[in-house]
């Protein structure tokens, strides 16, 4: 009796779009920002609406698909948390004498430890002519993206602990 059943057509390129996104609704202030700043700079940016449930849903809307999609992943990763065991992406964004801070997420941060920074245990920071700092900035330098592993999160304070060792 269904033989004749057709795939649903594709919609119009005018049609409006609507993506959801759901988290944690412990995390919609990172969302919202102070004073509702994050959620107007995302609609400002992506020429989408966004609406926030209390139940932890974003809703996009939006006439441009791709402005949509974009706006989507901005919002994931806003949200998401990192979660230890998985590998990130990060951006140097400081070099300290102990190690470096990496930006991982859009407002996450972790700490990449001068013990963890390289794979040959020749290498040793301990050594360095210009001591740890030295050893840090001869492997890293401010903007690098760089591979980790989340090594661990300290549940209180949510503190990263990377490696690019593991």
């Amino acid at each position: 009796a269904f033989g004749g059943m057709k795939r649903r057509p594709e919609p119009k390129p005018s049609a409006p779009r609507v993506e959801v996104v759901r988290f944690d609704p412990q995390r919609t202030r990172d969302l919202l920002g102070p004073g509702g700043v994050v959620v107007r700079q995302l609609e400002d940016r992506y020429g989408v609406s966004l609406d926030l449930t209390q139940e932890g849903q974003c809703l996009l809307f939006g006439a441009n698909r791709e402005m949509v999609d974009q706006a989507k992943w901005t919002v994931m990763d806003l949200v998401a948390d990192v979660v230890e065991g998985e590998v990130y992406t990060g951006t140097v964004i400081e070099i300290k004498d102990f190690g470096a801070i990496l930006e991982l997420l859009r407002n996450k941060e972790g700490l990449l430890h001068v013990s963890e920074l390289v794979l040959d245990d020749d290498d040793d920071a301990r050594s360095h002519p210009e001591g740890t700092a030295g050893f840090v900035r001869q492997h890293l330098s401010i903007g690098q993206k760089v591979q980790v592993l989340c090594i661990g999160v300290d549940p209180v304070q949510g503190s990263v602990k990377l490696s690019r060792r593991a």
